[in-house]
């Protein structure tokens, strides 16, 4: 599938701002669970975190793995022929994964437990848990902007290419 250039740098804006606002958003659940660690009433933190996670977070998420698999099919920056791109993919993949999987279904449960009557404390343990998660999604996020807009020459060799190059002479300068 080869896409216009119009509609190529509409999928390309689409998934620049899905993945700048997962980022926005995870930068929101930190600040929710570095007030939940601080003290913050837990009944307003958690199931706010919660929200958060589902309704901003999560589908923001999944847009941009969507959007980032769509370019790595039409465009020359495939996965296996550079490494930036497999590296991209694969934090977006885990990351979607673990959000998906973990983070909004333990947040949801701890929103519930905060809300129940009689009231369910969350852990120690868990509040730092809801601080680094976000904390080590925006670094790998952020390395993943960085990724995309630097596109460093991390690129594979493929099979034509090493051919073509050993049947090239040395030149050597004198």
């Amino acid at each position: 599938m080869v896409l216009r250039p119009r509609e190529h740098m509409l999928l390309l804006t689409i998934h620049v701002t899905a993945t700048v606002a997962v980022l926005g958003a995870d930068l929101a659940l930190l600040a929710l669970g570095i007030a939940g660690l601080r003290g913050t009433d837990p009944r307003t933190v958690y199931p706010a975190a919660h929200l958060v996670g589902q309704w901003l977070a999560a589908p923001l998420a999944v847009a941009s793995l969507a959007s980032g698999v769509l370019l790595a099919a039409i465009t020359t920056f495939k996965p296996f022929r550079h490494r930036w791109v497999t590296i991209k993919g694969s934090i977006t993949v885990v990351l979607t994964g673990l959000l998906l999987a973990v983070l909004v279904p333990g947040l949801g449960r701890a929103g519930d437990a905060v809300t129940a009557t009689p009231p369910d404390p969350v852990t120690h343990t868990q509040q730092i848990l809801y601080v680094l998660a976000p904390a080590g999604a925006a670094v790998l996020l952020a390395v993943n902007v960085a990724l995309g807009m630097y596109k460093p020459r991390l690129r594979r060799q493929v099979a034509h290419e090493t051919h073509s190059a050993a049947a090239a002479p040395l030149v050597t300068d004198p």
